[in-house]
């Protein structure tokens, strides 16, 4: 399974990739670019691939990307959405 963050930096955005066969191994390589998981997502309203994804400190998600899940910062929600 595959994560990306999507963080606002001073001049564009950065995109992070992270893969792992399990949310556990994700969340350890997450907490190197500095992210620290908060819980797992249990919303049964969100599509299957969520239930029980990873959710992150200080970023939106989890969201679904088509083939991996995708996490953003609130300024590059922001701007993406617009």
């Amino acid at each position: 399974m595959k994560i990306r963050i999507y963080r606002q930096t001073e001049q564009d955005f950065d995109r992070i990739e992270i893969e792992g066969a399990t949310f556990e191994t994700i969340v350890s390589r997450a907490a190197v670019e500095g992210l620290q998981c908060s819980g797992y997502d249990s919303n049964p309203s969100q599509r299957p691939e969520l239930q029980g994804a990873p959710k992150f400190k200080g970023v939106c998600g989890p969201m679904w990307d088509g083939d991996a899940i995708r996490y953003e910062c609130s300024a590059t929600y922001a701007e993406l959405s617009a």
